[in-house]
């Protein structure tokens, strides 16, 4: 079994080529093509050369892929011959070593939130990731992972407050406001807010509430450590959803 991982990608681009002429009903463009790959695979580029030999590795292998007239236009667009693949089944899509590593790397980036709900989802997912996998590939995933190793974290940072992510969580997919006390600088009061929750913002080991002040008056965003706060409580006043440019929210914070 390989651990090159640019093989593991090569495998998954072409997987999501097959995978996207299979559902097309008219031949699609070489632009079009690309962007919906690299979309779905995050790819940061795909040249139409590169494409081009997916689609030739693909016919190699029996698929009928066909370079056809676009109708109206002199391009031509890919499309796979439903009437000649001749009944073969185009198979599930398995996890690959690749997606399995990078899941793994993820996981331990997140491993503060040990103890909450966001924690459980984590292993959770896991735990179905791994439960077909063959003892060969097993030893190959232990293999891999050692490719890479973070550190930086602090091991279940918000565990003492479970209840505290899932609190935020719930506000924010839900809309509602809450009241906030916040611890400030030591000797300082907290501070009360009536706040519109708006995201989590994860900065590893670190975690923060970006959220919006329910005054009437617009306010800037606020963000505020989870570790500063020292009690938060679920309103019955719900509000609009912001359409906010979180990157340059974030940039501000920075430069302060």
């Amino acid at each position: 079994m390989s651990s090159n991982f640019a093989r593991h990608e090569q495998f998954l681009r072409i997987f999501a080529l097959l995978d996207i002429l299979s559902e097309a009903r008219h031949p699609i463009d070489d632009q079009t093509l690309i962007a919906t790959i690299r979309e779905r695979l995050g790819l940061s580029r795909l040249s139409p050369r590169t494409l081009r030999r997916d689609c030739e590795f693909l016919s190699s292998c029996g698929y009928p892929v066909d370079h056809t007239p676009l109708a109206g236009s002199r391009k031509f667009g890919w499309q796979l011959g439903q009437s000649a693949v001749g009944g073969r089944k185009i198979p599930s899509e398995p996890l690959t070593l690749l997606e399995l590593v990078a899941f793994a790397v993820g996981r331990d980036m997140l491993r503060s939130f040990e103890g909450t709900v966001l924690w459980t989802g984590i292993e959770s997912l896991r735990q179905k990731l791994e439960r077909d996998l063959s003892p060969g590939f097993r030893e190959q995933l232990a293999v891999a992972q050692r490719v890479f190793h973070v550190s930086g974290g602090e091991t279940g940072r918000y565990a003492a407050r479970p209840r505290l992510i899932s609190t935020l969580t719930a506000a924010i997919t839900d809309c509602q406001e809450i009241d906030v006390a916040a611890r400030q600088a030591d000797g300082v009061p907290s501070q009360r807010h009536r706040l519109q929750p708006h995201c989590l913002v994860i900065q590893p080991p670190r975690a923060e509430l970006l959220a919006f002040s329910a005054d009437e008056s617009p306010a800037d965003a606020l963000l505020i450590d989870l570790e500063r706060i020292e009690e938060v409580t679920t309103t019955d006043a719900t509000f609009s959803r912001r359409d906010a440019d979180i990157a340059a929210i974030l940039e501000k914070f920075a430069a302060r």
